[in-house]
């Protein structure tokens, strides 16, 4: 099988990356999609379990020009559904048209069901639709239509340890990607001064344990007959097997006392409560004895005027900090288009990300290389 991972805007790469780390050194990033050839469903599993930025896991069922209805139908009709498929299995299609000829999604939707539905009506009879959900997505690119079936069920980023809601949170995704793209390593000091409820302390925590971010949450595929029963379970172990322990020091602050409650809340069901502080505190009464050390943060930032000049005020609040700190490395993730003027400095490096629909920039603040460590002489 041919698997496809979609990924937000602008962490194609660190995707790729992680999908290399589990042994898939051959993945092609295209159109905000990272493709894997060659898969079986023990590697529908594993990707489920152990990606940490990717939004979900799709199969790749065919691939055909379509500038016509009848074009669609002949080929959402012409794959082996019944392959996948059960009797009883609930159907439904999800559409994405770019450049095409095919724009209108309701009718794209309406013609692929039935495409469907006619295939496996053939096979079964009158479907029931009381079983399995089964999602299909159908993306019309340049009037070529890919046929995708979603593994995945709920979005990656639903690890399942966020349970309580809280005012513009980071996605779970988002958060593993801005720690992948900083310079931290467990035996560095981690910090995120507007931790709110607790994503990147917690994502942050999870990578460094090893922590597979989907072994606590369940999949799509899970109910499909086709599955082979074997697959979740031998991931899952070794999932399990990957853990390791080690001492960590993760701390979010955040001037929100029910914030802080909150992210204490995500971290023990996340478990990871003993490995991770939250203070209530003030961005800019931090203080720290580590010489070296990373912080990454979403700061709050709002449309209206006030919002705006607050989120200003505390950009140029964290310069002030950063120069304490001269020897940690900074990172924000900020919609603010002046982030860089009011922080005081042009910053380091800076890519774009969209988080929650809105672009966004990761700026970066790099302190110097810490002193490399003395190895013993030899005798």
């Amino acid at each position: 099988m041919k698997l496809l991972v979609p990924t937000a805007t602008g962490i194609e790469a660190v995707v790729k990356r992680q999908l290399d780390s589990l042994g898939y050194h051959n993945s092609k990033a295209i159109n905000g999609r990272v493709a894997v050839d060659d898969c079986s469903w023990q590697d529908v599993a594993r990707l489920n379990i152990f990606l940490r930025s990717g939004e979900r896991v799709l199969i790749k069922l065919a691939e055909f020009p379509a500038t016509t209805f009848d074009e669609l139908f002949d080929g959402v009709r012409s794959i082996s559904w019944q392959d996948f498929v059960d009797e009883h299995g609930k159907v439904t299609v999800v559409t994405k048209s770019v450049n095409s000829k095919l724009f209108a999604h309701h009718s794209i939707q309406s013609v692929g069901k039935k495409a469907i539905a006619d295939k496996l009506n053939a096979k079964y009879g009158v479907l029931d639709e009381t079983g399995a959900d089964y999602r299909v997505e159908l993306d019309l690119t340049d009037d070529v239509c890919s046929v995708n079936l979603d593994t995945s069920g709920d979005g990656l980023h639903k690890r399942g340890y966020r349970t309580l809601p809280y005012d513009a949170p980071l996605k779970e995704t988002t958060a593993a990607a801005l720690v992948d793209l900083s310079v931290w390593n467990p035996d560095k000091t981690f910090t995120d001064l507007f931790c709110g409820s607790g994503t990147l302390p917690i994502e942050a925590a999870m990578k460094a344990l090893n922590i597979a971010s989907g072994l606590n949450r369940a999949f799509a595929f899970l109910k499909w007959g086709c599955v082979n029963s074997n697959a979740y379970r031998l991931a899952a172990e070794e999932a399990r097997d990957a853990r390791v322990e080690r001492q960590l020091n993760i701390i979010g602050g955040d001037v929100s006392e029910r914030a802080v409650e909150i992210a204490r809340f995500h971290a023990k069901q996340a478990g990871v409560d003993k490995y991770v502080k939250f203070n209530l505190r003030d961005a800019r009464q931090f203080v720290s004895r580590a010489s070296y050390g990373v912080n990454i943060s979403n700061p709050p930032y709002g449309e209206r005027l006030g919002d705006v000049e607050t989120a200003r005020s505390l950009a140029a609040d964290m310069g002030k900090l950063y120069r304490t700190l001269d020897k940690w490395n900074f990172y924000f993730l900020s919609p603010l288009q002046d982030f860089e003027k009011q922080f005081g400095r042009r910053a380091d490096k800076k890519r774009y990300i969209y988080n929650a629909g809105i672009k966004c920039s990761y700026y970066t603040f790099n302190g110097p290389k810490p002193p490399a460590k003395q190895g013993k002489t030899p005798e």
